[in-house]
């Protein structure tokens, strides 16, 4: 055959398979290619795409891990996508339902492949090949994809989730039509997930581009293009021109009040985002007054301890801390974290998120011995629940590493955020805003 083999596989529990299995294939004469290591990041899903795009025929171990697998889900569909001859292998669990079309063999016990099978993968031949890169993509692939890019999404993987989402657009686009609901809301995903990942100005491009076609497909009072507006004002501000921000948003508040009412939840999360950008455009007392209003509108409409009130706690107690008062802002964080905890559980992101600006506002009002404390604690559990790697697992970590700065360990805060800066170069960019405060802190610590 003339070029290599790739392997799929689930690396929590088949790479001591995989690579027994590379070996035997290799003495046979036959290339391969597999992950090695679970990195994520745009850069990596390019160079596996690649890989598979590449490859002479595609082999996957199938077991029950692999089967849960999201990574093993998407090389697959990118192997059916380019027509790749698929050889799958049980090594456990049961055989694929999606891939019960093509001859697979029992390797279970962690047995070789037969010569056959070799043979067979040689020459790139199965019972029945994969379809041509031509071949349309089924609606229900695109609803488990889209559901897979946003189970990754809440795990923080914005460049995986963008990059199966590009596949979900252009499949809906060629099985559903330009304009139809599901493509647009594709669409609307593919942008919010690029500018969670850091690249704002490429959101902004493409939320414009949705808000004008919702506004012509569904019209401008439709609750999805009023969705769409407020995340192409939320992009435009997080890239920096919070004043078009706020401007966007009191339109997309007045509409909402207009169309779907002033207690409408909607509205109520307009109204958050509004203050949210009154306040990272500097205007912090402002920001307080109206979100006093909001928490208070919050309360009466919504209770005391939905998680939108305490989302509208947080800012308040947050943007209270960035305005001056951090004693204050501690006094409100506790409330907060004890409620989320209470309501959301220990484990919850928010709750996780609440206990770092605990934390943070404990140094900030002048004992970073305990904020160092606190914030072991907090980045224990971020990599526990969330992963190294997680965006806010690595905001975390930078934030430890600026209070032990703070309390003399200038040693062990250098170590850290080099850390913190290698990783996060790694998972967001090296332009990324997150990257470059840490390299900032870095570099005044004298790293």
């Amino acid at each position: 055959m003339s070029g290599h083999v790739f392997i799929s596989y689930s690396h929590a529990s088949d790479s001591a398979y995989v690579v027994k299995l590379a070996k035997h294939l290799s003495a046979a004469g036959i290339e391969v290619w597999f992950d090695r290591q679970v990195i994520t990041g745009d850069r990596w899903s390019r160079v596996i795409q690649q890989q598979i795009d590449t490859c002479a025929a595609f082999v996957v171990v199938m077991s029950s891990a692999s089967d849960l697998s999201d990574w093993v889900d998407r090389e697959i569909d990118q192997a059916e996508l380019v027509g790749k001859p698929i050889f799958p292998l049980l090594l456990g669990g049961t055989r694929f339902f999606r891939l019960a079309h093509l001859q697979y063999e029992n390797v279970t016990g962690g047995q070789m492949p037969t010569p056959e099978f070799t043979d067979r993968l040689r020459r790139g031949w199965n019972s029945v090949p994969a379809a041509p890169v031509t071949a349309p993509v089924d609606a229900a692939t695109l609803t488990r994809q889209y559901k897979d890019a946003d189970r990754m999404r809440e795990r923080g993987d914005y460049a995986g989730a963008t990059d199966l989402l590009r596949h979900v657009v252009t499949g809906c686009i060629r099985v559903l039509g330009t304009d139809h609901p599901d493509t647009l809301v594709s669409r609307h995903q593919l942008a919010l997930n690029i500018g969670d990942g850091g690249n704002r100005a490429e959101a902004v491009r493409l939320f414009r581009e949705v808000v004008a076609d919702y506004s012509r497909v569904l019209g401008t009072d439709h609750p999805n293009t009023l969705t769409s507006r407020g995340n192409l004002a939320l992009n435009i501000g997080d890239g920096g021109n919070r004043a078009e921000a706020v401007r966007l948003f009191r339109e997309v508040v007045a509409d909402r009040i207009r169309v779907q009412g002033g207690d409408h939840r909607d509205t109520l999360i307009s109204r958050y985002l509004l203050a949210l950008n009154v306040g990272e455009g500097g205007d912090r007392a402002e920001a307080v007054r109206l979100l006093r209003e909001i928490v208070a509108d919050h309360i009466r409409v919504l209770g005391v301890d939905q998680p939108d009130t305490l989302a509208a706690r947080y800012l308040l107690a947050y943007n209270i801390g960035k305005g001056g008062d951090p004693a204050e802002a501690v006094r409100l964080f506790r409330d907060v974290v004890a409620d989320r905890i209470r309501v959301l559980g220990a484990d919850h992101r928010e709750t996780l998120i609440s206990r770092h600006q605990l934390a943070l506002n404990i140094g900030e009002a002048g004992d970073p011995a305990e904020a160092v404390r606190l914030l072991r604690d907090v980045v224990a559990d971020h990599i526990r629940i969330l992963g190294a790697d997680h965006p806010d697992t690595l905001v975390s970590r930078h934030t430890l590493g600026y209070n032990l700065g703070k309390v003399g360990k200038r040693d062990e805060a250098v170590r850290l955020l080099r850390e913190v800066v290698a990783d996060q170069i790694r998972v967001l960019g090296a332009d990324h805003p997150d990257t470059k405060s840490s390299r900032a802190t870095l570099n005044a610590y004298g790293g």
